[in-house]
């Protein structure tokens, strides 16, 4: 079980972060099926809707290996974790393996996401999913994703709140699952800064396998940070077959 201790004024700065790596978690149900709409791209859309809500897959099917790699750009350094976890983002469900590098960014970007994380749990995940119950969603067009299509939506929040984005989400053509996921945060105070997110899954067989997520964000007198968290499954063969 890993614990962080931090004043509030810590917990308020930072709640900023803990949505760009967790707001609306990919889902997987293989065994999930939607009848064909009119259209191809009607079906994907409507498969992608149904599949909001399930169990994380990278959580669902097994252990998963964690890479949280942190960077401060214009200070030339950085730091890397590695750790696993078991089950759910539950507290106590993560165990840190190792952490090298500058200790400077091991405090101040990965040891301040660990905590933060912890948060961001708490918000209710409807609140937050990429959904027609939260967002506007405006067809953009077609882009080929390594042997397959993704449909390509703009999305922007009904109401400004924070955990909401504005950007883009791509759903896979066939089995409507998300694959790649951009934008930056809504309703941020002016002192928060500019907060942006690129969060691509790696399917394989319509089961998520992989996930990597690139965050950028501004560190108070550090400057602009930089962090790639990659979600491995270390059974992808359990996940593949169901």
């Amino acid at each position: 079980m890993i614990t962080h201790t931090s004043s509030p004024a810590f917990r308020n700065a930072w709640s900023i972060l803990l949505p760009l790596l967790f707001i609306g978690s990919n889902a997987q149900a293989a065994s999930t099926t939607v009848r064909a709409c009119c259209s191809p791209r009607e079906a994907s859309f409507a498969q992608y809707i149904t599949l909001q809500g399930q169990p994380d897959p990278l959580a669902e099917f097994g252990p998963v290996g964690v890479i949280i790699e942190a960077s401060l750009p214009e200070l030339y350094k950085s730091a890397t974790m590695f750790g696993v976890r078991i089950g759910s983002n539950e507290k106590g469900n993560f165990r840190i393996l190792q952490i090298a590098g500058d200790g400077t960014v091991a405090e101040e970007v990965i040891e301040r996401y660990l905590a933060l994380r912890e948060l961001f749990e708490a918000l209710p995940q409807p609140t937050v999913a990429v959904t027609p119950a939260n967002y506007k969603f405006r067809y953009a067009g077609e882009v080929k994703t390594g042997g397959s299509t993704a449909y390509m939506y703009n999305i922007t929040p009904k109401k400004n709140r924070p955990g909401l984005l504005d950007g883009q989400v791509w759903m896979d053509s066939d089995s409507g699952h998300e694959v790649m996921l951009t934008g930056t945060l809504v309703d941020l105070p002016a002192s928060a800064g500019f907060v942006s997110i690129v969060r691509e899954t790696k399917l394989i067989d319509q089961a998520a396998l992989a996930r990597v997520t690139h965050v950028t964000f501004s560190v108070p007198q550090l400057g602009r940070a930089e962090v790639v968290t990659t979600e491995v499954l270390l059974n992808p063969e359990e996940s593949v077959q169901q």
